[in-house]
C-alpha cells in the first residue's frame, strides 16, 4: 500500500482524531467532570483499565445496545485491529492482521473466552453474544493467564450478572428492508436471600438483502434462538457458586457472498453459455442452490470462588459442543450444475481450571493455577460433481456425476500449570513475570474416497478403467494436476499423532510517571498448537500414507501442521488527562512470527493447510476517551499497522496481480514482502454522544460513529480483484426516553452513505481451469440499515 501518510492525512475522519486528542491531551481548562471509571479483568483481577498494562479494548453492554452490535464482527469496528469477519456462519477473527483461515482442523489465532471457557472453535462464540456485560479485547500474546492459542490475542466475553433487586427488560429492534427483526429480553433478581438468577432470551429474524436472480430468492434467510441462564448461590460467607447454562439454535438459508469475477466459466464451451453475466460488485447471486446450514449448541459453565483468609480459589468447569450441519452448498457460485456440497460437524470439550489468587496491594502479588481440557470433533465433507463438469478438464476426462466423500476426525489432551507475580518494588515501580508450561497430545486422521453417483453401490472411480487393461482408472485420471487435466484427487486414509511441549514467558515493567500517567514495557511470548488438515484432498506418498498418489501437493506430506510461535515488545502509556475528564492511551509494539499456519483454497475442493514461513508486525494503537461536557462525550481510536510476510516462498499466486515465483520451482508464488490478508494499514473509529434534555421528564440521546479502514486485501493469495478499497462508514442512532430511561423508542442506520464492501473472499471451485485467472467470489457487508427500536425496563 503506498501513500499511506498523505492518505491518512487527507482523510477528515483522520483529522478529526488527531485534533481531538491533541485537544483533550494539551487543553489548559479543567472541568469539574469525571469519566465512569471501566473495570476488567484482563489479568484475572477486577482492576480498572487505566491501571492494567496491556493495550486492551472494552465496551460495556450499554454501548453495545446503543451502537447495535450484534455480534462480533460487529465489534471489530469499534476496535483499534480487531478485524471479524463473516465466513458464511463461521466469524473469521484477526487482530493485529493475525487469524486463522477456513478449515476445520485450525484452533484460532484469536482465543475467545465466554465467562472464562476457552471457545477454541469460532462457531462456539456464536451463542454467547448475548445480554452481556461487557466484552474485553486483549491485543498481543495472552499466554500466561489466559494461555491455550491466544497467540494474536483474546477476546474475553463477559455475561450479565444476576441481580440483588428484582429487575428485566425486552428490547425489539425492526429494519424493514431486510425483514429483520430481532427481540432480546432478561428477567432478573433474588428466589432467596442466598439465590439470584438472570434468564435471558435472544430471538432473530431475517428475510436477507442478497438477491439469487437464479431462484428468485432472497438470502441470507435467518432464524436464531438463543437463551441463557444463570444462577449466583451463596453457599457460605467464603464460597459463591455460579452456574451458567446456555444454548443456541440457528438456522440460515443462503450464503452472503457474490461471484465478482467467473473466470474460465465465461470461455469453457460447458458453462460459457449457460451464465446470466451477472458478475459485478451489485448483491445480486447467480448460485442455482439456496443452501441450508443449521447450528446448535450447548454450553455449561460453574465457577467457585472460595476466599480462603484472605486468598482466593477459583474452580471453572466447562463444557460445550456443538452440531453444525450445511447441505447443498453451491461450490461453484453459479447458476450452472458443476460442485455442491454437504457438510456437517460435531465438536464436543471439556475443560477444568483452578487458580490461587494473592490480595492485592501487598509487596508481591501473585496469580498461580492448573488447567486442562479434553476435546473431540467430527468432520464430513461431501462434493458432488455434476455430468457438465467434464467440460471443466483440459483433457475432457470423463468423471461421470461422481462425488468425493471426505471425514476427518481430531482428539485433543491439553495440560498447563502457569504463575505470574508483580512485585511492587516502590510506590511508582511495579515488575511482573510470567511463565506457563503446556502439554498437548492430539490424533487425526483423514479418508477421502471418490465415487460414482450413477453406478453400482460401492463401486468407487478406482474399479473403472478409462482404457481397458491400461490399470488407468478414473480415479487416476482425476488425482493428475491440472495442467495434465485432473483435479489432483485421490482416495487416501491418513492418521497421525502429535505430542508437544512449550514455555511460554513473558515479562513486564510498569512505572508511574506521575499519579495520571503509566508507562509499561512488555516482553511477551505466544503458541499456537499444530494439528492435523481436515479439508485437503491430496494424499501425498508420506508414513502416514504408504499407499497413498505422488500427486503434486503442496508441501508434500500436508496432513499434519507444526506449531506456531511468536515473540512480542510492547510499550504502553495510560493517562488521565483534564482532572479526570479525559483519558488517552497508546501501545508501541512489535511482534515476530515463525511457522505461521496458513489455509490457502487449492482451485478444487480443498483447502490445504502448512507453515508458511515468518511474519513481521509492528504498529501503533491509540484510544481514548473525552467528556467535553455533561452532556457531551467523545470516544475515539485509531491503529496504524505494518504486517510483513519475511518468509512466505510458497503462497498461493493471485489470479490477478504481481507473481513472483517460487525459487523451488514448484508453481507457487514466493509472497515475501508481501502483507497478509485482513491486514488494513490504518483503521480509525470516532464516537460522539450527546444527551439533550426535551422536558423535565424527557431527553434525547443521539449517538453518531464514523469507521475507516484502510485499503486491504480479503484473501489470502492477494488477487486485486479481491482488493477492499478504503472507506468509512457511518452509524448513528437517536433515542427518546425518560430519564429513568424505564422505556425507549430510537431510530437507528447503519452504514448510512452505502458504501459497498467485501469483508472476505476465495476462490470459484474450478475456475482456474483454462487460459484465464481463476474466478474470484467475495462476502458483502450488509447495505445502508435502517432499523426502529423500543424498549421498556421494570
Amino acid at each position: 500500500m503506498k501513500n499511506t501518510e498523505s492518505k491518512l492525512f487527507k482523510n477528515p475522519l483522520a483529522i478529526a482524531v488527531v485534533a481531538a486528542t491533541g485537544f483533550a491531551a494539551t487543553s489548559a481548562y479543567a472541568q469539574a467532570l469525571a469519566l465512569e471509571e471501566v473495570v476488567v479483568t484482563a489479568q484475572k483481577r477486577a482492576e480498572s483499565l487505566q491501571d492494567v498494562p496491556i493495550s486492551v479494548s472494552a465496551m460495556g453492554g450499554d454501548k453495545l445496545a446503543e451502537a447495535g452490535i450484534e455480534n462480533l464482527q460487529d465489534l471489530s469496528a469499534y476496535v483499534p485491529n480487531l478485524k471479524v469477519v463473516d465466513g458464511g456462519l463461521v466469524p473469521l477473527m484477526f487482530i493485529r492482521g493475525i487469524g486463522s483461515g477456513a478449515n476445520q482442523g485450525f484452533e484460532q489465532s484469536v482465543g475467545t473466552y465466554s465467562d472464562g471457557i476457552y471457545m477454541g472453535r469460532s462457531l462456539q462464540s456464536r451463542s454467547s453474544f448475548m445480554d452481556l456485560e461487557r466484552v474485553e479485547v486483549l491485543r498481543g500474546p495472552q499466554s500466561i493467564l489466559f494461555g491455550k492459542n491466544s497467540i494474536a490475542g483474546a477476546i474475553s466475553l463477559v455475561s450479565a450478572k444476576p441481580t440483588d433487586d428484582f429487575e428485566g427488560k425486552a428490547s425489539i429492534s425492526y429494519a424493514p428492508e431486510y425483514g429483520e427483526t430481532e427481540v432480546n429480553a432478561y428477567v432478573s433478581g433474588p428466589i432467596t436471600e442466598s439465590l439470584r438468577a438472570r434468564l435471558a432470551v435472544r430471538d432473530r429474524q431475517e428475510d436477507g438483502y442478497l438477491e439469487n436472480i437464479t431462484r428468485n430468492s432472497e438470502a441470507p434467510q435467518a432464524d436464531e434462538k438463543a437463551a441463557r441462564l444463570t444462577v449466583d448461590w451463596d453457599v457460605s460467607d467464603n464460597l459463591l457458586a455460579t452456574l451458567k447454562l446456555e444454548t443456541a439454535d440457528i438456522e440460515r438459508a443462503g450464503r452472503i457472498g457474490q461471484v465478482i469475477d467467473y473466470g474460465n466459466y465465461q470461455v469453457n464451451p460447458a458453462t460459457a453459455g449457460l451464465l446470466n453475466g451477472d458478475d459485478e460488485f451489485d448483491y445480486k447471486v447467480g448460485a442455482n442452490e439456496d443452501n441450508k446450514l443449521s447450528f446448535e449448541s450447548n454450553n455449561v459453565v460453574l465457577k467457585l470462588d472460595y476466599i480462603v483468609g484472605e486468598h482466593t480459589i477459583t474452580s471453572t468447569t466447562g463444557y460445550s459442543d456443538f452440531d453444525y450441519q450445511e447441505t447443498n452448498y453451491d461450490g461453484d457460485w453459479s447458476e450452472i450444475r458443476v460442485v455442491d456440497m454437504d457438510m456437517a460437524e460435531e465438536f464436543e470439550q471439556f475443560s477444568q481450571e483452578i487458580r490461587l489468587t494473592s490480595p492485592g496491594g501487598e509487596a508481591v502479588d501473585y496469580i498461580m493455577g492448573a488447567f486442562y481440557q479434553t476435546s473431540e470433533q467430527e468432520y464430513s465433507e461431501l462434493a458432488r460433481l455434476s455430468p457438465s463438469t467434464v467440460g471443466l478438464v483440459a483433457g475432457g476426462l470423463p468423471v461421470f456425476d461422481s462425488a468425493v466423500d471426505r471425514p476427518f476426525t481430531q482428539e485433543g489432551d491439553t495440560w498447563a500449570v502457569f504463575a505470574q507475580a508483580t512485585w511492587n518494588a516502590t510506590d511508582r515501580l511495579r515488575l511482573t513475570a510470567g511463565l506457563r508450561y503446556t502439554e498437548e497430545k492430539k490424533e487425526g486422521t483423514r479418508d477421502q474416497t471418490l465415487y460414482s453417483l450413477n453406478l453400482a453401490p460401492g463401486v468407487k472411480q478406482s474399479d473403472i478403467e478409462l482404457i481397458p487393461n491400461s490399470g488407468f482408472t478414473v480415479e487416476n485420471a482425476l488425482a493428475l494436476d491440472a495442467s495434465a487435466g485432473g483435479f489432483r484427487l485421490a482416495d487416501h486414509s491418513l492418521s497421525g499423532k502429535r505430542d508437544e511441549e512449550v514455555l511460554t514467558p513473558s515479562l513486564n515493567v510498569q512505572y508511574d510517571l506521575t499519579g495520571d500517567i503509566m508507562l509499561y514495557a512488555t516482553y511477551s511470548t505466544g503458541y499456537k498448537s499444530g494439528g492435523f488438515d481436515a479439508r485437503g484432498i491430496n494424499g501425498a506418498t508420506s508414513a502416514n500414507n504408504p499407499n497413498g498418489y505422488n500427486i503434486l501437493a503442496m508441501g508434500g506430506d500436508n496432513f499434519q501442521f507444526d506449531e506456531e510461535e511468536a515473540e512480542t515488545l510492547e510499550l504502553g502509556a495510560k493517562m488521565t488527562l483534564l482532572d479526570g475528564a479525559a483519558e488517552l492511551n497508546l501501545a508501541a509494539y512489535q511482534t515476530d512470527y515463525t511457522d505461521m499456519q496458513v489455509s490457502v483454497y487449492d482451485g478444487t475442493f480443498g483447502y490445504s493447510v502448512f507453515n508458511a514461513g515468518a511474519a513481521k508486525v509492528q504498529g501503533l494503537e491509540l484510544d481514548g476517551r473525552w467528556m467535553a461536557t455533561e452532556n457531551l462525550m467523545f470516544v475515539a481510536s485509531a491503529a496504524y499497522l505494518n504486517y510483513e510476510w519475511t518468509d512466505y516462498s510458497e503462497g498461493v499466486c493471485p489470479g490477478v496481480g504481481t507473481q513472483i515465483a517460487s525459487p523451488s520451482g514448484s508453481g507457487n508464488c514466493d509472497l515475501s514482502g508481501r502483507e497478509n490478508m485482513h491486514a488494513p494499514e490504518w483503521t480509525v473509529n470516532l464516537s460522539a454522544n450527546h444527551d439533550y434534555t426535551l422536558t423535565d421528564n424527557l431527553q434525547l440521546r443521539t449517538t453518531l460513529d464514523a469507521n475507516f479502514m484502510d485499503n486491504h486485501y480479503v484473501a489470502g493469495s492477494l488477487d486485486r480483484r479481491q482488493e477492499q478499497a478504503a472507506a468509512t462508514t457511518f452509524n448513528a442512532r437517536i433515542a427518546l426516553s425518560p430519564f429513568d430511561e424505564k422505556w425507549q423508542v430510537a431510530l437507528s442506520g447503519k452504514n448510512l452513505t452505502d458504501q459497498r464492501i467485501m469483508t472476505n473472499g476465495s476462490d470459484v471451485t474450478l475456475s482456474n481451469l483454462g487460459p484465464l485467472p481463476g474466478g474470484v467470489q467475495a462476502e458483502i457487508k450488509r447495505p445502508r440499515t435502517l432499523a426502529i427500536e423500543a424498549s421498556y425496563s421494570f
